[in-house]
């Protein structure tokens, strides 16, 4: 099969042998892929990984072959796919039900090998049917909505939590933002971009402002917020120099959830966090149900998120499409 395999320095496309699966296992033939902030962070260094890897986690693809112990319904459904693998069910967190947090998890194209490339081995515990209604580049959003829903999932809402900042309006700010507005919360969005500004107005943020054209965010949120700052803000900007702005933004008691994976060392005013007594939460996976609905309901719009298409040859070109444009949220590539 063809792989897009990345070896610490660089992405080069490559013949490698077919996956061979385990008797628990399925073979899926993908179809679409997309690119994460994570594959981002691995291919510029940030994020350290065993190579060579095959990367990519938010796919869709066709079961062509199942493991003998594997329920024989699965063939030839489209699906999508969990991203913590190796799970051994009987750890301190799997008998919580915690199993993304199992201590045995390995996760797919981070540490072991991912969906860019023409065929993936997976459990048949990570699978989920993709409804007929639901598209192929709209299933490629099924992982990171559900990092989104998890937001909420870790992060409650409470009776006096009525304000929430979203900074950065990429693929995860986008898709946290439709889910706030479900939730009944209103929303300001912090962005660079005046394209993802006016699609986050579009898609139901309140308030908008660009992080280029204002001096003083965290003024300029307290102005909306009767000088008091946002009940909760969330970090989705991947950028560490951003927190400053977003724990001033955030008013005192209130709730900051650190989404970015920086995978670098982060500093952060913890004066200030225990001074006004500001509670962090943060979360990662989440429930692919719940995503998996609201793409379904039409609760979650997710087609103008696509920034770029690419065949699985033009890896490096859908790599640098995210470098070419501030206004980039998402490419996706076609297996």
């Amino acid at each position: 099969m063809k792989a897009a395999i990345f070896n610490g320095k660089e992405i080069t496309i490559r013949n490698v042998s077919d996956p061979k699966i385990k008797d628990s296992e399925v073979l899926v033939r993908v179809k679409v892929a997309g690119i994460c902030g994570t594959d981002l962070a691995i291919v510029n260094g940030y994020l350290p990984t065993p190579t060579p890897i095959i990367l990519g986690h938010e796919f869709v693809g066709i079961v062509e072959k199942v493991g003998k112990d594997v329920d024989k319904s699965w063939l030839n459904k489209r699906i999508t796919s969990e991203i913590n693998t190796n799970i051994d069910f009987n750890c301190y967190y799997c008998k919580l039900g915690i199993y993304t947090q199992c201590i045995s998890r390995k996760a797919i194209g981070i540490d072991v090998d991912g969906a860019l490339a023409e065929l993936i081995a997976l459990e048949s515990y990570l699978l989920h049917e993709i409804p007929d209604f639901i598209s192929d580049d709209e299933a490629t959003f099924i992982e990171p909505l559900a990092a989104a829903f998890q937001v909420f999932e870790m992060m409650p809402i409470d009776d006096d939590d009525k304000v929430i900042a979203i900074f950065g309006l990429g693929k995860l700010g986008l898709l946290i933002s439709q889910v706030a507005k479900l939730k009944g919360l209103e929303i300001i969005g912090v962005d660079e971009s005046d394209r993802k500004l006016k699609l986050a107005k579009k898609l139901g943020v309140k308030e908008i402002i660009n992080r280029l054209k204002e001096k003083n965010i965290p003024n300029v949120i307290q102005n909306f917020t009767d000088g008091l700052g946002a009940d909760m803000v969330i970090d989705a900007t991947g950028n560490p120099d951003a927190l400053g702005d977003i724990i001033a933004s955030c008013r005192t008691r209130g709730k900051i959830h650190i989404k970015s994976t920086y995978g670098i060392e982060t500093p952060i005013n913890l004066t200030d966090v225990v001074v006004r007594e500001l509670t962090l939460y943060s979360s990662r996976c989440g429930p692919f149900e719940k995503a998996i609905e609201g793409i379904k309901s039409g609760n979650i719009k997710v087609e103008e998120l696509i920034s770029d298409k690419f065949q699985l040859s033009e890896i490096n070109k859908a790599f640098e499409s995210y470098k070419l444009s501030q206004d980039h949220i998402k490419t996706i590539i076609q297996i």
